[in-house]
Formats: structure tokens, C-alpha cells, sequence
């Protein structure tokens, strides 16, 4: 706040001052009275109105300095009425008042949005429960007949399957707190029931596993790094050209941190794409072409991955393949057996 502007805003404050003064100007004048005394009155008029709009001005300029340092210091700005203390005038309490409605109702609007939003997340976990029973179901009907047809059917319904489970997923992604269970994790088991889960997949593309060094234990939540290693897996699945997919997975024991480093000799990423492809909904050159990727299976694994304390990198030469590494910090995370 700045005296001038001050000043100049009350505009009609100074007229009317003004104009009281040329009244008794002219009063002085009708009397007679010497110059002196005209001038002297016209400095006292003038001279209160300077100091009394100063004050004035000075009260309120540290009341919002005030405020805006108290601003500045908090993280959750909606508080700010809370720290005001006790109004002194009608002008502060008003303006208190106003900032307590207006906090309360951001309150209203946050509560029945975060309800809303709690209601159609246990709608979508419910429905997606609901539905893996006829996939389930269905793959058994399917399986029974020997075809080809029925074959690429399983296949279909899996797909189905994979991306309801990756809607769950998405759904509780932002309260994994709330849904996870910190045990050791054996890589080798972890990778083996990976491999098996997508076994058609491996078959169809006639893949070769290599699996090296995988006795290392780490502490995670098995059901969450299953299903981070599953979108890692697809991704290899999904984007391999070559007459027959090479996967290979393989444990670094660092000092500091273990690593599960996945390795696949698919079609690579371009390096344009490499630092956006763990945003969401990127989907990248090679999956606008296939029209495959829905851009969030890598989102959801950077983002399980924070929640966890979890690493993930991703590293590739477009034309050579893929490397994605987990890592997991070293301590309380893992262990050699």
C-alpha cells in the first residue's frame, strides 16, 4: 500500500475537506482578518487531514501486512480466518466474517465433492468385483472347446480381465495406505507368477525368459508390485515386432539399493518420448499407431511406486528394446538370501 494512492482513492474526502476550508477562508475574509491568520488556518485544516488519513492509512497498511504474511505462512491458506485474532473495528470484523464464509463455503464444496467422489469410487471397485465373475466364468465356458476361435476368445476376455484389474488399480491408487501389506517379497517367485499369468501372451509370441541373480527379498506389497511388474510385462508383450519376444530379468545388488531390471528386445522408445512417457494418458508415437495404449498402464506404475518408497527408471534405444528397473532402497527394503 502506498500514502499516494491512498490519498487519491479518498478523492472526495479531500474536496469536502476543501471545501470546509474555503467556507472559513471566506468567513476570515468577511471579518476581515490578516493574511497570516488565513494561512495558518489553511495549514491546521490541511495539516489534520494529513495526520489523521496517515494513521488511518498506517493502521491499515499493517493490518494486511499482517494478513499477508500470515498468508504466506500457512500451507493451508483456508485457516488464514483463525489467525486474524480478535477484530478492533467494524471493518475488521466485517472482513473476518467474510473470510469465514467464504472458508466454510469452500468446506461445503470440498466435503460433497470428496463424498461424491467416495461413492463412485466404491461403485466402480463394487462393479469391477461384480464383473470378474462373468470373466471368469466365461473363460472357463470358452476353454472347454479346442479351437482356434476359442483360443483368441480367452485371449480377448484376458485383455478384458487386464484392464478391469487396471481400473481397480487406477481407483485406489491415491489411498494405497489404506490397501497394503508390507511383507518380504522373493523376486524370483515374483517374477515366475508374472510369467505365468501371462503365459498365452509368451506363448503366442514365441518368447524366450532369462531369469538371473533373482534370490534377492525385498519388503513391499506383493499385491501392488504384482501388478506394477504385469504392466511392465504387457507393455514388452504389447510393443514386440521381432519373430520371437527375448525377456530377461535380472537382480543388482548395489550398496545402497536393489534393483529388478526388466529387459525386453521389442521395438524401443524414441528418445523424444522417453521423459514423458510416465505422464498420464501419453501414449507416445508407437502407441498412436497401434491404437493399443491407453497411456496409463507406466502412469500408474511411477505412481504405485512413489506411494510404495519404490523407484522406477526406464531407459531404451527405439529399434533395440526396452530396460525398466525397479529399485528398491537398501535397509529396511531388502535383503540378500
Amino acid at each position: 500500500m502506498r500514502y499516494g494512492i491512498y490519498v487519491r482513492e479518498r478523492f472526495g474526502q479531500l474536496l469536502l475537506v476543501s471545501g470546509v476550508m474555503a467556507t472559513v477562508e471566506i468567513f476570515l475574509l468577511t471579518v476581515r482578518a490578516s493574511l497570516g491568520v488565513s494561512i495558518y488556518t489553511a495549514l491546521c485544516f490541511y495539516g489534520v487531514y494529513v495526520f489523521i488519513s496517515w494513521q488511518e492509512f498506517r493502521r491499515k497498511r499493517l493490518y494486511f501486512q499482517s494478513i499477508t504474511e500470515s498468508l504466506k505462512a500457512l500451507d493451508k491458506k483456508y485457516l488464514l480466518p483463525e489467525m486474524l485474532g480478535y477484530p478492533v473495528n467494524q471493518e475488521e470484523r466485517l472482513l473476518k466474517e467474510i473470510l469465514e464464509d467464504l472458508g466454510k463455503s469452500m468446506a461445503d464444496h470440498v466435503s460433497y465433492y470428496k463424498n461424491a467422489e467416495k461413492e463412485y469410487k466404491e461403485y466402480i471397485e463394487l462393479w469391477i468385483h461384480e464383473v470378474k465373475t462373468p470373466i471368469a466364468a466365461g473363460k472357463l465356458m470358452v476353454e472347454n472347446h479346442g479351437t482356434e476361435d476359442a483360443k483368441g476368445l480367452v485371449e480377448e476376455l484376458e485383455r478384458i480381465e487386464s484392464y478391469t484389474e487396471q481400473a481397480l488399480f487406477y481407483a485406489r491408487s491415491a489411498h494405497v495406505e489404506k490397501d497394503y501389506l508390507i511383507r518380504p517379497v522373493n523376486f524370483r517367485e515374483l517374477v515366475t507368477q508374472a510369467v505365468k499369468r501371462s503365459k498365452r501372451t509368451l506363448i503366442a509370441k514365441r518368447a524366450s525368459i532369462e531369469m538371473e541373480g533373482l534370490d534377492a527379498v525385498v519388503y513391499s506389497d506383493e499385491k501392488w508390485l504384482a501388478f506394477i511388474l504385469n504392466q511392465i510385462l504387457s507393455n514388452s508383450v504389447k510393443y514386440s515386432d521381432k519373430e520371437s519376444l527375448k525377456l530377461s530379468f535380472t537382480a543388482n545388488v548395489g550398496q545402497e539399493q536393489i534393483s529388478l531390471v526388466i529387459r525386453d528386445n521389442g521395438r524401443g522408445i524414441r528418445s523424444s518420448d522417453l521423459d514423458r512417457v510416465f505422464e498420464k494418458g501419453f501414449t507416445g508415437s508407437l502407441g498412436r499407431k497401434s491404437g493399443q495404449a491407453t497411456g496409463l498402464g507406466l502412469y500408474l506404475c511411477k505412481k504405485l511406486c512413489g506411494r510404495l518408497g519404490h523407484g522406477i527408471e526406464i531407459a531404451s534405444t527405439e529399434g533395440e528394446g526396452c530396460e525398466v528397473r525397479l529399485i528398491f532402497p537398501r535397509g529396511s527394503y531388502g535383503e540378500i538370501r
